[in-house]
């Protein structure tokens, strides 16, 4: 005989069974996004500098606003370059020294002060803002060099905006052929993506 707590029980057993259990689904979505490589590289704006008249005498600068170059310490343009590549950049030139038909100036195929009365011909980098650096050769202050295919500036992380002032020098020898010299040099940035 069932008692009055009995049927209750029976009753409360009967409702818990009867409510359905809460169960979980999981599903998984995948999310993907890419961002684009970055690599920004300008000489601000500068496409010409200018030496002037060269003489045995003593040690000329390349300028980008004076036709005549200067005789003392001048930065010719200026170079800035950006990434967002993990493994940074790094940046070489490229092409010939100062030559006027089959003559030539001598480049600094070795890191040097400039010698006034020898035929010179090199470029300096020096750095103004950013991460980056140019490598000893070419960014010791006062030390100039030119070898095409050399790399200047390395960068090994992403960068917002690294800056870097170019100096470019010019000697000559008391019998430097007489002539018109030029020459263009290319500067090739990589990322290291």
């Amino acid at each position: 005989m069932l008692n009055k707590i009995s049927v209750g029980l029976i009753a409360v057993l009967l409702v818990i069974l009867v409510i359905p259990i809460a169960q979980a689904v999981d599903q998984n979505v995948s999310i993907t996004a890419t961002v684009d490589q970055v690599l920004t590289f300008n000489l601000g704006g500068v496409t010409d500098v200018y030496f002037g008249i060269l003489g045995a005498g003593g040690t000329k600068y390349a300028s980008s606003t004076s036709m005549d170059g200067s005789t003392e310490y001048y930065p010719a343009h200026l170079m800035n370059v950006a990434t967002n590549g993990t493994g940074g950049y790094s940046v070489a030139v490229s092409g010939n020294t100062l030559t006027s038909g089959v003559d030539t100036i001598s480049p600094l195929i070795a890191s040097s002060t400039p010698t006034p009365g020898t035929e010179q011909f090199g470029l300096n980098v020096g750095w103004t803002t950013g991460s980056g650096e140019a490598t000893i050769s070419y960014g010791t202050f006062g030390y100039y060099m030119f070898n095409s295919g050399d790399t200047i500036i390395e960068n090994a992380g992403v960068t917002g905006n690294d800056q870097y002032v170019l100096t470019y020098i010019a000697n000559i020898a008391p019998l430097t052929e007489a002539g018109s010299y030029t020459t263009t040099i290319t500067y090739t940035t990589t990322g290291h993506f």
